[in-house]
């Protein structure tokens, strides 16, 4: 299967998240079928001026065959100077953050804020471009007012500016992540741009899937909240595509509930706590990898019997041993 003239195993991809798609998750979700992984949203700037925590982000295991970077700004020039750093060398893709919906991000004009101004969106994906000498994709929201769908407009400027590829979380920036994603807008974008479209929002498990497919007409598809402590959604999306594709829709639904039963109960949670953390200790100090695990740990506990006890006790965590403690308590098979 190609994308942007990559070839990937599946049309199945880790969407970028803020305090979650670290290493450690990324590598996991490659291991269990993610076919692209994108790290965590990067500031254009902060690359640019060195900020603290950059190195982190930007880390790449040797698991990860194929990943993107996602940038953030609303600044040409720093696009630009951020997408040509060299310690983007590894990564296949640059990807521009036009979604977030966070304040602090959008009242800097930054993420879901471009989307006001599809002049300034050709402008900066074309200064990415010119700096990432490789593909460089967008990811977007529906608009930013309820009702205001802007999401063909600007996804057509970014083409202009030479975007490979198209994202669309069909949220409005009102909506933050409430509600739910309208992915007719989705199929508006499809049907307007000549680049590939990835559906974002909403798939966790296989009737969502089946849903969101027919009705996006995307080409491939983001999993972010649905893969949380759930990276072996991966695998279980991909055979129940192949059946989907060879026999059917309706084959494929009937499939799914031993499809999804088999992949989850091979998935070893404690065991991936454990490889978890040990990735995020490479480039993390102690206390801030012990942070950074709380979040995971408790949605690797959810849907267990377990899942309350986790969340208390996670909560006084404050070393690596402690959060590996609480989950060989609650995780052990």
């Amino acid at each position: 299967m190609d994308f942007c003239g990559i070839k990937t195993t599946s049309r199945f991809f880790l969407a970028p998240l803020a305090g979650y798609t670290d290493a450690g998750f990324r590598a996991l979700a490659v291991e269990n079928g993610a076919a692209l992984t994108y790290t965590e949203m990067v500031s254009a700037k902060g690359m640019c001026y060195g900020s603290p925590g950059t190195e982190a982000l930007l880390y790449v295991t040797p698991a990860e065959k194929t990943v993107a970077v996602q940038l953030f700004g609303s600044d040409p020039e720093f696009m630009r100077r951020a997408a040509s750093d060299r310690r983007l060398a590894s990564f296949d893709i640059v990807d521009i953050n036009m979604g977030c919906p966070v304040k602090k991000i959008f009242s800097s004009g930054d993420g879901s804020a471009l989307m006001k101004d599809s002049a300034l969106i050709e402008d900066v994906v074309r200064a990415t471009v010119e700096g990432a000498k490789k593909p460089v994709t967008v990811k977007m929201r529906a608009g930013i007012t309820v009702g205001e769908t802007v999401a063909v407009k600007c996804a057509e400027a970014a083409v202009r500016g030479g975007a490979a590829a198209i994202a669309v979380h069909p949220r409005y920036r009102e909506q933050m992540y409430g509600g739910s994603a309208d992915h007719t807008v989705t199929a508006a974008v499809k049907e307007a741009v000549g680049v590939p479209v990835i559906a974002s929002g909403d798939i966790t498990d296989a009737e969502s899937f089946l849903r969101i497919k027919n009705e996006s007409k995307a080409d491939f598809f983001m999993i972010g909240r649905g893969a949380l402590g759930r990276p072996w959604i991966f695998r279980a999306l991909a055979e129940t595509d192949s059946v989907a594709s060879e026999q059917g829709d309706a084959v494929a639904l009937a499939a799914s509930k031993e499809i999804f039963d088999r992949v989850r109960v091979k998935f070893d949670a404690l065991d991936a706590v454990k490889r978890h953390l040990s990735t995020l200790l490479e480039v993390l100090p102690p206390k801030a990898a012990a942070n950074s695990m709380k979040l995971h740990l408790c949605r690797y506990a959810t849907g267990t019997p377990n899942a309350k006890r986790v969340r208390e006790e996670v909560v006084s965590a404050t070393t690596p041993d402690q959060i590996v403690a609480v989950a060989e308590k609650y995780l052990r098979r």
